[in-house]
């Protein structure tokens, strides 16, 4: 008996690969897409080793600004939990990391303790083709004390 009805597991993993084909985007644009990434991570930096909290907030993308819905929200949770890249006293750009989507930029942090972090900031191409801070993750680096 033949079934016209498909295999439940198949149109799962179907439904799954054009997931993850729209959320990938057009693929990062060499060089110049490395550049305004680092840009906007430099913008942001620079806004919040001087306090600026207004240019800090307009790095993120749509997202993370919906999830904090003002400047003070989100720099109050900057300072509670990325306390590194406040005034840190050391950055060091690393690049992309190869192959990932959507796009990782590595950044070397030291912080004004000291420790030394390493800071994976995801980015999000906007529909006109701008690139904003999507995310950050801080990695304290081996041999670091707590």
């Amino acid at each position: 008996m033949h079934s016209t009805r498909r295999n439940p597991v198949m149109r799962a993993v179907g439904c799954a690969l054009l997931v993850l084909v729209l959320q990938a985007g057009p693929a990062v644009a060499g060089g110049a897409g490395e550049a305004a990434m680092r840009t906007i991570i430099e913008r942001q930096l620079m806004a919040f080793r001087s306090g600026d909290a207004e240019t800090a907030y307009a790095q993120a993308s749509p997202h993370i600004r919906s999830i904090f819905p003002t400047s003070g929200i989100f720099m109050g949770m900057v300072k509670a939990g990325y306390a590194a890249l406040i005034r840190p006293q050391g950055v060091t750009f690393l690049g992309l990391v190869p192959d990932t989507l959507p796009p990782v930029y590595r950044v070397l942090v030291e912080g004004r303790d000291g420790r030394r972090w390493l800071a994976l900031y995801q980015m999000s191409q906007q529909p006109g083709g701008a690139w904003l801070i999507g995310g950050c993750t801080l990695v304290r680096l081996a041999g670091e004390s707590t």
